[in-house]
């Protein structure tokens, strides 16, 4: 009997440890924070407007950035060659990243290529979003595709060192538009990347 005691106890004591573990699991992990972004952020800039939905981690902000604030493409996250850019923070305030949207012009029978829609961002010599090597799909949608991919900085020229931050883009060809994210590697994880990649909507 005092044999079946102990291991009762023992196994208990297994099960409240496990439950534990699980609590301390759920709690270190934020939740998702849905954002809904209108372009273009400003009424004087030119374009249909329309609506992006996406999940932010939690305690995250964007902020309209001003249109004369410019863009820089020796710098990160500049999102050159897109407008209407709205900055993304996390938690702590720090700049974690940015989103913008362009129109691209859509050629008959290569409506989804992503050198066709994303021409306008993938062929710079100094800063570029890398469609070809690591453009990854993460989801298909009614209207288009969402991708991951690295955002490359070149600095120097060709022969210069490379800073690479994370990318999402994401497209809507009936409207013949797209958003594009740039997202700090040292802020945002690849799984975070993933998430907000995977959860981009077009709305009305």
């Amino acid at each position: 009997m005092k044999s079946k005691t102990r291991f009762e106890w023992k196994r208990q004591l297994a099960l409240l440890c496990l439950g534990a573990l699980c609590l301390c699991g759920c709690a270190g992990r934020a939740a998702p924070q849905a954002e809904v972004l209108t372009f273009p952020a400003q009424a004087a800039q030119e374009g249909e407007s329309f609506s992006v939905s996406f999940d932010l981690p939690e305690g995250w902000t964007a902020s309209a950035r001003e249109p004369d604030a410019g863009q820089d493409v020796h710098e990160p996250l500049a999102l050159a060659s897109v407008t209407s850019i709205y900055d993304l923070y996390d938690a702590q305030g720090g700049l974690a990243g940015a989103v913008g949207y362009s129109p691209y012009e859509p050629y008959e029978g290569e409506r989804d290529a992503p050198a066709v829609v994303y021409a306008a961002i993938r062929m710079g010599s100094v800063y570029r979003f890398d469609t070809d090597e690591s453009y990854e799909v993460v989801k298909e949608t009614d209207v288009g595709a969402n991708a991951v991919m690295d955002v490359v900085l070149q600095e120097g020229g060709a022969g210069g060192s490379a800073t690479l931050n994370r990318g999402v883009l994401a497209y809507d060809r009936d409207r013949a538009v797209f958003v594009a994210f740039e997202l700090d590697a040292g802020r945002v994880t690849a799984q975070q990347q993933r998430d907000i990649a995977a959860s981009v909507a077009f709305t009305a």
